[in-house]
């Protein structure tokens, strides 16, 4: 049986959509947006938006369970692909070693106003 995942660490969609669900080991994120936690609004500024785009995909696992390296796919959408040199900065951060690094694409979408960047990602929990 699926299990919904959702955490008040994160931003949550209007939408009747968890963070993201398990199921038989296999955890998928929703689309994880980088709103603020106190006015669920994009913050203007994307280094920002995005920081707490992935500051979320951390809390998400987290209440999973789950690790970075549980992680083996990331899709990045974004609303400017020129965009992706301020998502390397997070990646980075997140995955310093290139030896493990989860796959990832990054797509050009029609993102909500405001939204310059949307993850989805999906991992492989242990015990799974």
């Amino acid at each position: 049986m699926v299990q919904s995942i959702v955490t008040k660490k994160a931003s949550q969609h209007k939408n009747p959509v968890p963070n993201a669900a398990v199921h038989r080991g296999i955890l998928v994120t929703s689309g994880i947006l980088g709103k603020d936690l106190q006015s669920d609004s994009y913050p203007p500024d994307k280094p920002q938006q995005m920081a707490l785009a992935f500051d979320y995909l951390e809390r998400i696992l987290e209440e999973a369970g789950a690790s970075l390296q549980d992680v083996v796919k990331v899709d990045l959408y974004f609303a400017d692909k020129s965009d992706r040199p301020l998502a390397n900065v997070h990646w980075l951060r997140l995955w310093p070693h290139q030896a493990h690094r989860p796959a990832r694409q990054a797509h050009q979408s029609a993102l909500p106003e405001g939204c310059c960047l949307q993850i989805v990602a999906m991992a492989v929990l242990e015990g799974g």
